[in-house]
């Protein structure tokens, strides 16, 4: 007799475990989460089912179920179980149960009637080769049948077996007596002949109810020797070995069988050889899946492929295949193999796994028809729906298409699964606005995740949005990035060449490499290499900028502006690639307009981008790039090597406090080794800081037969040869500001020597009080008015309005070289308002300074050429008003007072030249001595 159970789980067996020998579907309500928790409780449910452990397979199945009592999938699972162990009643109340949860799911009412109408049929078969004359007799004895029997009837040798879990059905007809007699049923055995393999056979069909599989084969194999020709001996042998997992065995005996009777009609036969194609088939799948863990791909597509023959009808063996295709980039046969399986049936994992393939070959015209055609199809689960949007919209940010990513997942709402939001953030990253090429979004593609899992011969894949590949050039990026900054441009653009080859994909790599190839001055390079990239991606906005950017510095201006307009047109570009562009144009109101609308955003109101700071002082927003500049510093963001651009726009803002600040970090920053400068920047560094955070200082001036330019002297001009000697003291009340300052001053000065016995000494003395300004920043022009006050008998109360105006080079210390050329050049022209005299002042020296020491050394020496004249509007006795000179001069000049921030602020200063009159007076030759303390 047969077990109630064996019959339930016929029933049972055509519901949930039919499907997921194809896909496991576990629910919309359940979430990838409790996917994860709820499949090594089914993988081990179903092993031990395998192996006829029922209490650890309930034990697995229990626990799942109390993980998602909603699931009406495993609840069948777990009934399912109850039913082949003898726990009907359980079964009964967990289906019951399940129903009340799930009224409207045609499975769970299907299995409940199938365990209501559930009846073990009594079997009256004789052996093939026993005498009908000896068949057994069975009588009914008086005892009723139990409510739910139906009447018994002979069972025909060709009956269907019963399947059980995922495994071969076992023959449902067994000897029609036993040695024993039955109890509770009402049955009695009237007799026993002795038939060759009888006695075996019955011994299988006991401890196959047992769940004895290993005893019941030893038992099938003797009934199968002594019977060779009974073809159920023969079909219960076959079952058993492949229950066993003697699946080659299993084989060999049916091609014998076969060679023996036409079995081909036969449908319990047919269920053998499929259970047979289905395990070998697992035993492929499992393979490949162990395959796939050690990291042998090639072993996993080869055994995928081998399951996939075995079952070219079962999905979960084609989806395998394609997962491991796309993994291991064979994207024109994962193409393939999913046109195979839409041949057979059109499933929408197959139409995304090809969307996926056709995405990986670059034909995203296509992808995208396929990606929504598979979103299209009716049925689809939540669980679908959401994996495949999301699948699509990460082939749409690959392509370079935010916009339709944005549409694809709008669908899915806000909601919190963190894939979805994920890719919302992504989305609005792409869409945002970057400041800078270097901050371009660019999506690599994410190929979908194929997870395949299941047991005891019952494969099951999902579909899963992939994960985020890593970036095979970070490192060397890094490296490329690391070299750019610190000015190594030729390292900088083959690191970044070889960055591309690794991400072709990822554009900064390849703006980069050009940026580094211009930096080196290597234009022409990079623009054959720009024109090169253009040629396959005509439309690629950044890169026609940056070559627009080099044509216009080669004066290509023809096709700069050509580059320039298709960039603007393409669109999406970046922050600052489009403002220059604008600019580059002349369209300078455009840009402005333009970044003031762009920093007016949310996005970069309180941004912290050293970048926008620069695009800022490019439109001459001052303002904003300071703001911007402070922000980064104050976060901690701002890069070592922006520091003296911050200084200098906080010059510019008249914000001394802050260009101070930042000189200083420049300095820490340049002693620390995180910003590479030059002796020579780091002395410059060092100056500014000086000039900066000067706001007095005093001067003291002796010149005989002409003062320094610039100085309070007693006598403008004096006519004969004469000393005199000055001190002055000035105060800056606002300091530096942005380099255009204004400072009060107050000097005395004296005649101490005259050689044609002129006045000198106190009667000489002349005060002054006064105002000079520099208005402007980047020329040194100084506007003074100035009171002259009486003191000596021979001074003057007058006021005296004057402009004076220097320039030249290598007037400063430099540390970089031994010595270098030397220009200097001054002009003065002045007005004493109530004599009503005027001056006017012009000397030039030009040489060449050498500094006497290493490095460190502060004196220099300075020979040189020089050419003066003097013009003053009382003329001499002799009616000369001017006069000129040249000649030949040595100065040195010692530098003191520095320190780790500031450069010498201080110096003394000897000059002496002998010069040759050009024109006018006597006063234009000889010898000239000067000597100045500047403090």
């Amino acid at each position: 007799m047969m077990r109630t159970s064996h019959i339930v789980l016929f029933t049972l067996a055509l519901g949930p475990l039919a499907a997921v020998s194809q896909v496991v579907e576990l629910g919309p309500e359940i979430t990838p989460f409790q996917r994860f928790q709820l499949h090594p409780h089914l993988d081990k449910a179903f092993e031990a089912m395998s192996r006829g452990d029922g209490r650890r397979a309930i034990s697995e199945l229990e626990q799942a179920h109390r993980l998602a009592p909603q699931s009406a999938v495993i609840a069948l699972h777990l009934a399912t179980a109850y039913s082949r162990y003898g726990e009907a009643q359980k079964a009964e109340a967990l289906l019951k149960s399940q129903v009340k949860r799930n009224p409207g799911d045609r499975r769970l009412i299907e299995a409940l009637r199938g365990l209501e109408r559930a009846v073990p049929p009594v079997p009256a078969l004789a052996p093939a080769s026993e005498p009908t004359a000896a068949a057994p007799v069975t009588e009914t004895a008086p005892a009723a049948a139990p409510k739910s029997a139906a009447p018994t009837k002979s069972v025909d040798v060709t009956s269907s077996p019963v399947p059980s879990r995922a495994t071969p059905r076992r023959p449902a007809q067994r000897p029609a007596s036993t040695p024993r007699q039955r109890h509770g049923t009402g049955l009695v055995q009237k007799t026993a002949p002795a038939v060759p393999g009888y006695a075996a056979a019955a011994a299988a069909y006991a401890a196959v109810d047992r769940g004895e599989t290993r005893v019941a084969l030893q038992h099938a194999r003797t009934a199968a020797q002594q019977a060779p020709d009974n073809v159920e001996y023969q079909r219960l042998l076959v079952y058993l070995l492949l229950e066993n997992g003697h699946d080659v065995e299993a084989a060999a005996t049916m091609a014998q069988v076969e060679q023996q009777a036409n079995l081909q009609a036969d449908p319990a036969w047919r269920t053998l050889h499929e259970s047979l194609q289905q395990r070998r088939a697992w035993g492929y799948f499992d393979q490949a899946r162990q395959a796939r863990s050690r990291g042998d791909l090639v072993e996993a597509v080869q055994r995928a492929q081998q399951g996939l023959e075995q079952m070219p009808n079962v999905l979960a063996h084609r989806l395998q295949l394609l997962g491991l295709l796309l993994e291991g980039q064979q994207y024109a046969r994962a193409e393939q193999v999913a046109n195979d399986g839409l041949a057979v049936a059109d499933h929408a994992s197959l139409r995304v796994l090809r969307a996926a393939a056709l995405q990986a070959q670059g034909r995203t015209g296509e992808a995208a028809q396929a990606f929504d055609a598979a979103l299209t199809m009716p049925h689809l689960t939540q669980h679908e729906q959401q994996s495949y949007r999301i699948i699509a919209a990460d082939a749409a940010l690959a392509a370079g298409q935010p916009e339709r990513a944005q549409v694809l997942i709008a669908p899915l709402g806000a909601g919190t699964d963190p894939g979805v939001l994920a890719r919302q953030a992504e989305v609005d990253t792409a869409l945002r606005r970057v400041i800078s090429p270097a901050s371009l979004y660019t999506a690599a593609l994410r190929l979908p995740m194929v997870n395949c899992f299941g047991s005891a011969y019952t494969p099951g894949c999902e579909i899963w949005p992939g994960p985020n590949p890593a970036d095979p050039a970070s490192e060397i990026a890094q490296a490329a990035y690391r070299a750019y900054a610190s000015r190594d441009y030729a390292e900088a653009a083959e690191k970044a060449g070889q960055a591309m080859q690794l991400n072709p994909a990822h554009q900064p790599y390849l703006l980069l490499r050009l940026q580094a190839l211009i930096s080196g001055g290597n234009t022409t390079q990079a623009i054959t290499e720009a024109d090169r990239y253009l040629e396959s991606r005509p439309s690629a906005p950044e890169v026609l900028a940056l070559r627009s950017r080099l044509r216009q510095q080669l004066g290509q201006t023809e096709a700069a502006s050509s580059d320039a307009r298709a960039a603007l047109q393409a669109g999406r570009l970046s922050l600052s690639s489009e403002v220059d562009l604008l600019l580059q144009e002349g369209r300078r109101d455009e840009a402005a307009a333009l970044f003031a609308e762009a920093v007016s955003t949310p996005a970069l109101r309180q941004s912290t981008d050293p970048d926008l700071a620069y695009l800022a002082t490019r439109v001459g927003d001052d303002r904003t790039g300071l703001d911007v500049f402070n922000r980064a510093h104050a976060a901690g963001k701002l890069p070592s090597t922006s520091l003296q651009d911050a200084a200098y726009t906080a010059t510019r803002m008249v914000d001394n406090e802050r260009s101070m600040l930042y000189f200083r970090e420049a300095i820490d920053a340049a002693e620390a080794g995180r910003l590479q400068l030059s002796s020579r920047q780091k002395f410059a560094t060092r100056r500014e800081l000086a000039d900066r955070e000067r706001t007095w200082g005093v001067n003291a001036l002796l010149g005989y037969r002409g003062m320094s330019p610039g100085s309070v002297a007693a006598q403008p001009g004096a006519y004969s040869d004469i000393a005199q000697l000055v001190g002055e003291a000035y105060w800056r009340p606002q300091g530096y500001r942005d380099g255009s300052f204004w400072e009060v001053y107050g000097g005395l000065a004296q005649t101490i020597y005259s050689k044609d016995g002129g006045p000198r000494g106190a009667e000489t003395m002349q005060g002054a009080l006064g105002l000079r300004v520099k208005p402007l920043r980047d020329h040194n022009l100084v506007l003074a008015i100035e009171r002259r006050i009486k003191i000596g008998s021979l001074s003057h109360n007058d006021w005296l309005v004057r402009a004076g105006y220097s320039g030249g080079f290598g007037t400063d210390l430099r540390v970089d070289v031994p010595h270098w050329n030397t220009l200097n050049v001054y002009v003065e022209a002045g007005r004493f308002l109530r004599r009503k005299q005027d001056y006017l002042t012009f000397e030039a020296q030009a040489g060449r300074s050498f500094r006497m020491g290493d490095p460190d050394a502060r004196w220099v020496l300075f020979p040189h050429a020089v050419l003066g004249v003097d013009y003053n509007s009382w003329r001499t006795a002799a009616g000369y008003n001017g006069a000129a000179g040249a000649g030949i001069g040595l100065g040195a000049r010692y530098w003191f007072r520095e320190d780790k921030y500031h450069a010498p602020r201080s110096y003394l200063d000897l000059s002496l030249q002998h010069r040759w009159r050009l024109a006018g007076d006597e006063r234009g030759k000889g010898w000239f001595l000067r000597a100045a303390l500047v403090y």
